[in-house]
């Protein structure tokens, strides 16, 4: 079964809506004035409606659409705006490294991308915030931002004290159609020879654009027209974190021992002298930590159900 459009409400139950709230909220001799107010309104309500109902028609969750709309306006920076952490349950391995979990994370992420009905199973579910979760990207725009779909992405990206390294998690079948995930133990051994890989030097590390990506949105626009103008190497680095499935953010430090604190570290990083491994335009990043606590820091345009759906199904 199909699932109905968000419908929009009656005028008449939002105007009952309104007026039940404002009745606890306004004081007694300001109430009635809203009241005769609304009354002689009803018109102009009526043609509002009206151009509500029209906007919306054929649109599968146009509240979404009007949310995000709103969301991707904003110009402060993202960490401290529209950057929502998630702390995800401990893994139920007796043993788990940091890699491991990682692993893990990144399997069960390619799996929920290519298989989605392993979250959605025979009930339908909305779609237009979860076409947006996996290999998507806010760009910055000097106006607003927008958010970009990559269908045809691969790789995650890995975000390390390192640098920035691309990791396959998807494969094309050689017979033809869809994608498909990469076993565990492919993606873990790629993990192992990021962490075995030399540091990029302080010119050449493609992790400033973490760095940058935290800025305010219409500086960080107009850096990023600067970078892909130049061409090169840090074009290209750019181009290949944007297209990304997703981020996965490997922290050389043990996580906080509080929920609050290990929230702020899941959001911001490490603190200190680390460097930014968040890769803030990223609708999604993926957080873990040197003794395997993880987390997940999406922007607010991705829909809340697959952040809780997404964790590791192999017990490790």
């Amino acid at each position: 079964m199909a699932l109905l459009d968000y419908p929009v409400p009656e005028l008449d139950v939002t105007l009952q809506e309104v007026s039940r709230v404002l009745q606890l909220t306004l004081s007694p001799d300001l109430y009635p004035e809203f009241k005769s107010m609304m009354e002689q309104e009803r018109k102009l309500l009526e043609e509002a409606h009206q151009k509500l109902a029209t906007s919306a028609a054929g649109k599968e969750n146009w509240v979404t659409e009007q949310f995000k709309r709103a969301l991707l306006s904003c110009a402060d920076p993202v960490p401290t705006s529209t950057a929502l952490p998630v702390v995800l349950l401990p893994s139920q391995a007796k043993q788990c490294t940091q890699l491991q979990r990682a692993a893990a994370l990144l399997w069960a992420a390619a799996k929920l991308y290519s298989e989605p009905l392993l979250l959605e199973g025979n009930v339908p579910m909305e779609r237009t915030q979860q076409s947006e979760v996996f290999a998507a990207i806010r760009i910055p725009g000097r106006i607003h931002d927008e958010i970009k779909v990559y269908p045809d992405s691969l790789h995650a990206i890995v975000t390390c004290v390192g640098g920035v390294f691309p990791v396959d998690i998807l494969w094309h079948p050689s017979t033809g159609g869809p994608v498909s995930a990469r076993s565990f133990n492919d993606i873990y051994k790629q993990l192992t020879q990021v962490m075995d890989q030399p540091s990029a030097g302080r010119q050449d590390d493609p992790s400033a654009i973490c760095s940058l990506s935290a800025m305010e949105r219409k500086a960080w626009a107009a850096t990023r027209e600067e970078i892909l103008e130049q061409g090169g190497d840090a074009a290209a680095s750019l181009r290949l974190m944007e297209s990304a499935v997703l981020t996965l953010c490997l922290e050389e430090c043990n996580a906080p021992s509080e929920l609050a604190d290990i929230l702020n570290a899941v959001r911001l990083g490490g603190g200190g002298d680390s460097p930014c491994l968040r890769y803030y335009d990223k609708v999604m990043n993926l957080v873990v930590f040197k003794d395997g606590t993880a987390g997940i820091v999406f922007e607010h345009s991705a829909v809340d159900g697959m952040v809780a759906g997404l964790r590791a199904k192999r017990p490790v």
